[in-house]
């Protein structure tokens, strides 16, 4: 009997052993990897790359010196793409994948567009792939990054944004844009502006651009009289016209749109009809007012 009974424990034991033997502990990493993708302009630009942490670490002038080459991230080499050409800095990075370097500095970073998409880290890099080089000045974040960070924001309606390389105290902004703001432009040049073209929807759209971008507001308002006259019947033309007028205090100009709008809109049995009669007698009230 006590025979069997050690032997019932010798074979528990054994497969409690085997059984921790297997057991494995899955640490987490200690540079997360990080992919995005974000559309600016007519572009789409993708970025992957690893996110080291501070850890308390001292990092920039330390962990990672100044005046040496960086992988600027961790692990494999950083990488954008981009799939059209996109001005990056003060030059054009034509479409393609390319590998992020930089040397930082205390006041500046040279920032390195490289061919080689295969390097861990900075081990084979070669210089003669060198695609680009230029240098950024380096700001003072408002905020402390524990967790190295690369962002595109700060996009607008021109296809211009910041690629942000932010951790520590640390951030560089590289600015970037999209070839759709010239490409729109010398589309408004040709058809509207020296073949005045008589296409309500192209006038429409030129005239929405050059809001939108900030751009000669009064010409804008006149594209869109001019399309109101070709399609009277359109709700959208006036509507937009009102919101410029406002914006250049052409307020007996922003009236008139407004009852425009507001016509069509009871003509054809619109929604909303109600709020576009209290911004009339706003409009009304301010032109009184002044």
């Amino acid at each position: 009997m006590k025979k069997i009974i050690l032997l019932s424990f010798i074979i528990i034991q054994s497969l409690s052993i085997s059984a921790q033997e297997k057991v494995q502990i899955k640490l987490t990493s200690a540079s997360p990897s990080a992919s995005f993708q974000q559309e600016i302009g007519s572009s789409t630009v993708k970025i992957s790359y690893s996110r080291p942490l501070v850890r308390g670490r001292k990092i920039f002038g330390e962990l990672v010196p100044f005046g040496k080459l960086w992988r600027t991230g961790a692990s494999d080499c950083t990488t954008i793409s981009t799939n059209e050409d996109i001005a990056f800095g003060n030059n054009i990075l034509r479409e393609g994948t390319y590998s992020v370097f930089s040397i930082p500095s205390e006041n500046e970073w040279t920032i390195i567009i490289n061919s080689d998409i295969t390097l861990h880290g900075e081990t084979g890099y070669d210089e003669k792939k060198d695609v680009m080089r230029f240098t950024v000045p380096t700001e003072k974040t408002i905020g402390f990054y524990e967790t190295f960070t690369i962002e595109l924001n700060d996009i607008n309606s021109k296809g211009e944004g910041f690629l942000k390389i932010e951790w520590e105290n640390t951030m560089v902004k590289i600015p970037m844009k999209s070839k759709a703001d010239k490409e729109i432009l010398a589309l408004i040049d040709k058809y509207i502006i020296k073949e005045k073209s008589q296409n309500a929807t192209l006038l429409f759209q030129a005239a929405n651009y050059y809001s939108a971008t900030c751009r000669a507001n009064n010409q804008a308002v006149s594209w869109l009289a001019e399309a109101e006259k070709l399609d009277p019947e359109n709700f959208y033309y006036p509507t937009l016209r009102q919101k410029i007028s406002v914006e250049l205090k052409d307020y007996p100009n922003a009236i008139e749109a407004a009852k425009k709008a507001l016509a069509i809109a009871e003509q054809k049995k619109m929604k909303g009809t109600e709020k576009l009669k209290n911004q009339l007698e706003e409009l009304q009230l301010l032109l009184k007012s002044k």
